[in-house]
């Protein structure tokens, strides 16, 4: 959603794992360094600097700035536009720390605060809590979904206010399922709990058709969209981290179960042969609306609510679709699913003042996400927002009411390498240069070590719960 772009000369895998490898406190006196040039232009204290989202989410987020400056005219926001590489980079904010010309506000992945709260990157907020709000840190914290608190706690401290999330869930295509003679009832959310995954492989061998030999239609690719090790691992049973003595557990039964789940089904479907099926109908650069599910292609896809605005945007009208659960072990298991999305965080040099809390509390508060979700098809992280009928779009309310379902992914300080790790594993089983085994263990040798510089660690208590 918020795609930044950086002209620094050095890239987020080179600072994160130098600093990884230097420890907690190697890491800060890097950044240390960085912030040498001090705090720049920044005597104003009514002015906030802001570095929010880009493209079409702007006009979302400048109507929620506008009702701001309504209810605080003396308070001048000034919004830049300043795009990311994605999740884990920080350059293009080291940069401009490292010159005095950081934001007293940066809207960032949530997943990244904690690796970012690690180096120094970011400012906690307890104390604007303490000094500003009549009421304690965790009665203030607990207006929003608990997870999307836990992913910004290192710690003991709080480092930002939560913003728009979302969920995880498996479009369905209905025609293609009423043209095999599959029970559409079977495949809705609202008529139906999970599915397994044994029987979204039934429907998918009997929808998946070839012609001269490439696949024309095909099921599920669980290794498609939002099909990652982690999605698929909370219904499999992996862990990836002991909290008793502070080690990785990356290469345990339980996370070498999500490889052998992917090579299962690239063996049944033949991997390059489903990529050139993806890459037939979806072409590199394409446009849009060019997905193989909006022409009929394939049938489960497993994805995120913004994926709606696509629809609705460039599907076709009489596109029939709907959602359903991810799929599970067994019938009659849990539902699950995972949460990601942003958060306003201060950077270090933030003025850290009144003017700055009062945006960011705005921003991430019931009336800002209400103006912002609606449009964007996010959902909201504010209890209130989330439980208030006019918070959200009706279309994402499959989304909505998966929130006590769902959960977030552990806030480690080595995120960035633990989720790259995941996936370059998915990549070599799908290619058939590892097994399994070989490749969580690749990734446990990679990641562990990182882990160690900042041993002991815990995650915060409870920091996966939903808590609505």
């Amino acid at each position: 959603m918020n795609a930044r772009t950086s002209g620094a000369s050095f890239d987020r895998r080179t600072f994160l794992r130098g600093a990884a490898a230097t420890g907690g406190a190697g890491a800060i006196a890097l950044l240390a360094a960085a912030c040498s040039t001090g705090s720049g232009s920044r005597s104003n204290a009514n002015s906030v600097s802001l570095w929010g989202v880009t493209g079409t989410f702007v006009p979302f987020q400048t109507k929620v700035i506008n009702q701001f400056k309504q209810l605080h005219p003396e308070i001048d926001v000034q919004v830049n536009q300043v795009p990311s590489q994605g999740t884990g980079d920080a350059t293009s904010v080291i940069t401009a720390v490292r010159g005095g010309t950081a934001p007293d506000l940066w809207l960032l992945d949530r997943f990244s605060a904690a690796q970012y709260a690690a180096i120094g990157l970011i400012e906690p907020i307890d104390e604007l809590i303490a000094e500003f709000e009549d009421v304690p840190k965790e009665e203030f914290l607990s207006s929003w979904l608990g997870f999307t608190v836990g992913e910004l706690t290192y710690q003991g401290k709080t480092y930002g206010l939560p913003h728009d999330t979302d969920a995880r869930g498996m479009f369905v295509n209905r025609k293609m399922l009423r043209d095999a003679g599959v029970d559409l009832d079977e495949f809705d959310w609202q008529q139906n709990g999970p599915v397994t995954f044994d029987r979204v492989r039934e429907v998918s061998d009997r929808i998946t058709k070839k012609e001269g030999g490439d696949y024309t239609k095909m099921g599920l690719l669980p290794w498609y969209g939002e099909g990652w090790p982690f999605t698929w691992g909370l219904g499999l049973g992996a862990s990836y981290f002991d909290q008793a003595d502070s080690q990785m557990t990356m290469d345990s039964a339980g996370v070498e179960k999500v490889y052998d789940f992917y090579r299962d089904w690239a063996d049944h479907y033949g991997y390059r042969a489903a990529d050139t099926f993806i890459a037939t109908y979806e072409p590199t650069g394409h446009p849009p609306g060019q997905m193989a599910f909006l022409q009929n292609r394939m049938a489960f896809m497993v994805s995120v609510p913004s994926t709606i605005q696509t629809f609705d945007n460039y599907g076709p009208k009489d596109l029939d679709w709907t959602m359903a659960y991810l799929p599970t072990q067994a019938a009659g298991d849990d539902k699950y699913t995972w949460s990601g999305g942003f958060a306003l965080c201060m950077p270090k040099g933030s003025k850290k003042n009144r003017a700055v809390w009062e945006l960011m509390k705005y921003f991430t508060g019931k009336r800002g996400q209400e103006t912002y979700m609606v449009p964007a098809t996010s959902v909201p992280s504010n209890i209130a927002a989330l439980k208030d009928p006019k918070g959200s779009a009706k279309s994402i309310r499959f989304f909505v009411e998966s929130m006590p379902a769902s959960t977030c992914r552990p806030p480690l300080p080595v995120g960035g390498a633990w989720w790259d790790s995941l996936a370059d594993a998915r990549s070599s089983v799908l290619l058939g240069t590892a097994s399994p085994k070989e490749a969580v263990e690749r990734a446990q040798a990679r990641v562990n070590p990182m882990m160690q510089t900042y041993s002991p660690f815990k995650l915060p208590k409870d920091y996966d719960e939903v808590r609505i």
